[in-house]
């Protein structure tokens, strides 16, 4: 099914790119690319969003846990189903970028973040952080628009 196709994308892409980050950029440095309006700068995160909760990691592996499961049971359910392709793109996109980031707080401790864009220079993000917020766009804009 194309929707496991696109977690899989998604998992498998930011895997290599993390592992390519970690080996090959050093933390903190930025490098500016794209005229500057994109900046490559390898940072570890250690808590949830904006660092928060860095210093309770067992909370944000629960946390992380926990809403990757209740997602992935809606997507199980829901997959079956005919239609709600919008949704399931959505959750698709959810559940990609949540695997990647939670396989990276299992097996390193953090997540590596690698890329801010020029107007949020002091907020560091990876493609499973925009997966997850475009994912999460897209479900609220549908359950604006559903009868």
């Amino acid at each position: 099914m194309v929707y496991l196709i696109i977690v899989a994308v998604i998992f498998l892409a930011e895997l290599k790119i993390k592992d390519y980050i970690e080996k090959n950029k050093v933390m903190h440095k930025k490098e500016e690319i794209l005229n500057g309006n994109i900046v490559i700068e390898r940072y570890h995160n250690k808590g949830a969003m904006l660092n928060f909760l860095e210093n309770d990691v067992k909370i944000v592996k629960t946390m992380s846990l926990t809403f990757f499961g209740v997602i992935l049971l809606i997507f199980i359910f829901l997959l079956p189903r005919k239609g709600d392709k919008l949704l399931k793109i959505a959750l698709s996109l959810i559940l990609g970028g949540a695997l990647s980031n939670i396989y990276d707080r299992f097996t390193r401790g953090y997540v590596v973040d690698y890329f801010s864009f020029k107007f949020l220079k002091k907020i560091v993000f990876n493609i499973s952080d925009i997966c997850i917020f475009l994912g999460s766009a897209l479900t609220a804009i549908r359950s604006l628009f559903k009868r």
